[in-house]
């Protein structure tokens, strides 16, 4: 790096963000079920009652309430796949590191006897 600073990177903790951000996937997921539960009405019951004013009011209600829910889904399923792509980079990274290493360890070391020195 241009700065001389020093870039390390631990594959198990790429993996644990990845793990973190699947348990924020998981209770995104329960929070928008909880959402969609609490929420919820039969426009044939609905708790505001059908008449003049509740019917105009459930019009407006009904698609704000599906986008709110909607968006709360959405973001559970980006969560979601952040997280399989973490732990996947996380995996990825490992495996690279293992193959470097090992094609490192595996070079054929010069021979000092032999190889010749320039003075």
């Amino acid at each position: 790096m241009a700065d001389n600073s020093l870039f390390a990177a631990d594959p198990s903790r790429i993996k644990a963000g990845g793990d973190a951000t699947g348990q924020v996937a998981d209770a995104t997921h329960r929070a928008a079920d909880e959402f969609a539960d609490a929420t919820a009405m039969d426009p044939a019951n609905a708790p505001c009652g059908n008449d003049m004013y509740a019917v105009p009011y459930l019009q407006n209600y009904y698609p704000m309430h599906n986008l709110v829910r909607d968006g709360i889904r959405s973001m559970a399923r980006a969560m979601e796949a952040a997280a399989a792509l973490t732990v996947d980079s996380g995996k990825s990274f490992e495996n690279a590191q293992h193959d470097n290493t090992t094609a490192i360890n595996n070079t054929p070391k010069p021979d000092v006897h032999t190889t010749p020195h320039r003075v």
